[in-house]
C-alpha cells in the first residue's frame, strides 16, 4: 500500500513537472537542477537549483517554489518547498531544496529523479501577471550515512 502511494505521489510530481515544462520556456523564469545531489547523515537529499527570473514589472504579490523527487531502487520519495525566497531581478542565484523521505523508505547513494517549479505573480496597477517555470532531471545522489 505504501509503495503504491509513493508511486502515485511520484507520478503526480513528475506529471506536474512535465506538464509545466511547456511553461519552462516562458519569458521570465528559468530553472536548472544540478546533476549531483548530496545525502546528509540524517538521510535528507539536498539538491541545488539555479534560478533566473525577472525582472518583472510591478510588485510581487505571490511566490511558490516546489521541489520533489523519488528513487526507484529504494522506493523513497519526497516533496518540499524551495529554500528561501527567490529574488526575481534577472540575476542567477542558486537555491537548495531539502528532500526528506515521506515514509520509512530511505534515500541511498545512486540515481534519482527530481523536479522543481516556481510560480510568481506580480501586481502592476490593477493587473495581475503570473509567470511559471519547471524542470526535472535525473540526479546522482552522493554521500550518505557513515558506518558507526
Amino acid at each position: 500500500m505504501k509503495l503504491k502511494l509513493t508511486s502515485v505521489v511520484l507520478a503526480a510530481l513528475l506529471a506536474f513537472a512535465f506538464s509545466a515544462q511547456s511553461h519552462a520556456q516562458a519569458p521570465g523564469i528559468s530553472l536548472v537542477i544540478e546533476k549531483h545531489a548530496s545525502l546528509t547523515q540524517q538521510g535528507i537529499v539536498v539538491i541545488w537549483i539555479r534560478i533566473v527570473c525577472g525582472p518583472f514589472a510591478g510588485v510581487e504579490e505571490f511566490q511558490e517554489g516546489h521541489a520533489g523527487g523519488g528513487q526507484d531502487k529504494t522506493g523513497a520519495s519526497s516533496e518540499t518547498g524551495i529554500d528561501g525566497t527567490v529574488i526575481c531581478d534577472g540575476i542567477e542565484r542558486t537555491h537548495t531544496a531539502h528532500l526528506s523521505p515521506l515514509d520509512e523508505a530511505a534515500f541511498k547513494p545512486g540515481p534519482a529523479g527530481v523536479s522543481a517549479s516556481l510560480f510568481v505573480c506580480m501586481l502592476a496597477g490593477e493587473e495581475q501577471m503570473c509567470f511559471s517555470g519547471a524542470t526535472s532531471r535525473r540526479v546522482i545522489i552522493q554521500g550518505g550515512r557513515r558506518a558507526s
